[in-house]
């Protein structure tokens, strides 16, 4: 692991102009600055305290946030008292090397709970609607992402199925897929994803059965169902040595009903 990099290392003399900072400021910025392109294989404590010394120069930083799950690696939020701060550090630590990867940095889109917390020291009613207005933006958010995530795997089926890399019936199951001969590359040749393909489940498998399935294994990322179609999907995890694993636990694993499911890297 590289050394920490040092918060001097980011920015200049503390006093250099202060006094033009206000007039530079976008009027999109906010009081917390989004981060992404993050070093990944960064500790998450050690990521945050690094991010609140690197950016404590330029004020308090009220909160530091950033997660470890799949959906949110390599990024981060930081919450500053002040818009000002916010816009120094947007203009200053852009492309600085934070554990070898430049810092891509801009405005967040919304304020952070410290942020509504700090601006509304004695109302309680505020900050309560703030979180809960956030939790619901959220949710959509979740929603939406998911709603994305099924049209790319309906996508990605209906090309393997023109290219005849689907079983006959899978294939014809999707909307405007013609039927063709199974024309599949052998198991052994196909290259490890980080994505498995997982065909031949039982009639009416629900998307909590199948992640039933896989959730338990390591580094478990996501399942992607294939719409109109519930004997296939698609079971994402965080690496290739974690895929790899739960094809060798899973491939051949028989249902109740007696299907034996095929599982292959994705294409």
């Amino acid at each position: 692991m590289e050394a920490e990099p040092t918060a001097a290392a980011a920015a200049p003399q503390a006093e250099e102009a202060k006094g033009d900072a206000a007039d530079s400021i976008s009027e999109h910025a906010s009081e917390s600055v989004y981060i992404n392109n993050l070093n990944e294989d960064i500790k998450i404590d050690v990521l945050k305290q690094t991010l609140k010394n690197l950016f404590g120069v330029y004020g308090p930083v009220l909160s530091v946030q950033a997660q470890k799950n799949v959906r949110m690696r390599g990024q981060a939020f930081v919450a500053f008292a002040s818009k000002e701060q916010a816009a120094k550090a947007v203009k200053e630590v852009a492309g600085f090397p934070l554990y070898g990867k430049p810092i891509q940095i801009s405005f967040a889109r919304h304020r952070s709970t410290s942020v509504v917390e700090k601006l509304n020291a004695g109302n309680a009613d505020v900050v309560r609607e703030h979180k809960r207005w956030l939790k619901a933006h959220q949710a959509r958010q979740r929603r939406g992402n998911q709603l994305r995530r099924n049209d790319l795997a309906a996508k990605i089926a209906e090309k393997k199925a023109a290219a005849g890399e689907l079983d006959e019936q899978s294939a014809a199951a999707l909307p405007g897929a013609h039927k063709r001969q199974e024309i599949a590359m052998p198991d052994e040749y196909l290259p490890p994803n980080k994505l498995l393909f997982v065909q031949n489940l039982p009639e009416g498998t629900t998307r909590e059965a199948v992640e039933a399935l896989f959730s338990s294994l390591d580094n478990f990322a996501d399942i992607r169902p294939v719409p109109g179609n519930t004997k296939i999907a698609f079971v994402e995890f965080a690496d290739i040595p974690s895929s790899t694993s739960a094809r060798e636990k899973l491939n051949g694993y028989a249902f109740p009903s007696g299907e034996k499911i095929k599982i292959t890297f994705a294409r």
